[in-house]
């Protein structure tokens, strides 16, 4: 009888323990999805005036290790674009360039409360600020339009990548359409339920690449076009200044077609819905 008492009594203990080092069980995971506007910074942005604002939407998945910290790993595609014709500049107008692009994007980023969540789940603070940093991996592809038909950009060489005298004239070498750029941001998440969360967050993108609208540098010279495996077209597209105009093309100006000092970025601002998944569960008496 003693002995049955005893596994009694040492049950009992033992549940109760469980339950209360669950209620301070800081590490869940959460999944997402994510709806929001893309913008870029470059040489056609019209100094980042929002008007060439495009959607965006992701997924996304994070697991919380610490009481301050998380891992998220997520999915982002989003859609940007500017034209030289909406600009205000006067010569932007003139320069007369425009393009689109997608963007896609796989990003690991470490997020930071300054809040903490010590507890369980369920007892995490209802609104939260946070920072985030990471690296990311993403894929572009600047396109324009001629004659109502999109074409790609990149393997037309507008700043003569491709042509056989790149390397004798000193023309940057062909960019590449993935490459990685470094996500960093500030966000606020609001609990708006037992297991679900709320971010409204705005991200940037740091990329080492000044060609996500296809212009950096200068225009080529109108004597090396020949040599291109593609003359007419690419004649058409490195320099689309009215010529009826300004007979003297982009080279009227010093031949300057963009701004090759500084990368461009690109920018996510999103709102998302989280749902914690949490596959631990306290112990319950019946």
């Amino acid at each position: 009888m003693k002995t049955i008492k005893f596994v009694l009594i040492l049950s009992l203990a033992l549940l109760s323990t469980g339950d209360l080092l669950a209620q301070y069980r800081y590490d869940y995971f959460r999944v997402g999805v994510s709806v929001g506007a893309t913008n870029y910074l470059g040489d056609l942005d019209d100094d980042l005036t929002f008007k060439f604002t495009k959607p965006g939407v992701g997924i996304q998945g994070s697991y919380r290790f610490n009481p301050l910290m998380n891992v998220r790993l997520g999915y982002y595609q989003g859609w940007m674009g500017a034209s030289d014709a909406d600009n205000t500049s006067a010569d932007r107008r003139r320069r007369n360039l425009s393009f689109r692009s997608p963007i896609n994007e796989f990003s690991a980023q470490l997020v930071i409360d300054f809040l903490p969540s010590e507890r369980r789940y369920l007892f995490r603070p209802a609104v939260v600020p946070y920072i985030f940093g990471g690296l990311a991996i993403f894929s572009f592809n600047p396109q324009t339009q001629l004659n109502g038909q999109w074409i790609d950009l990149q393997p037309i060489g507008t700043e003569g990548q491709w042509l056989p005298s790149q390397t004798e004239r000193g023309y940057p070498e062909p960019y590449e359409l993935t490459q990685v750029s470094i996500p960093m941001g500030v966000g606020l998440r609001f609990k708006i339920g037992r297991r679900w969360d709320l971010e409204v967050e705005a991200g940037w993108r740091k990329t080492f690449t000044d060609y996500l609208d296809d212009v950096s540098g200068y225009y080529i010279a109108e004597s090396d076009i020949a040599s291109s495996s593609n003359p007419n077209l690419l004649r058409s597209l490195y320099d689309r200044v009215d010529l009826d105009q300004f007979p003297g093309g982009g080279l009227t100006w010093n031949g300057i077609r963009g701004d090759n000092t500084q990368r461009d970025w690109y920018i996510y601002s999103n709102f998302s819905f989280n749902y914690i998944l949490d596959w631990v569960q306290c112990p319950t008496f019946r």
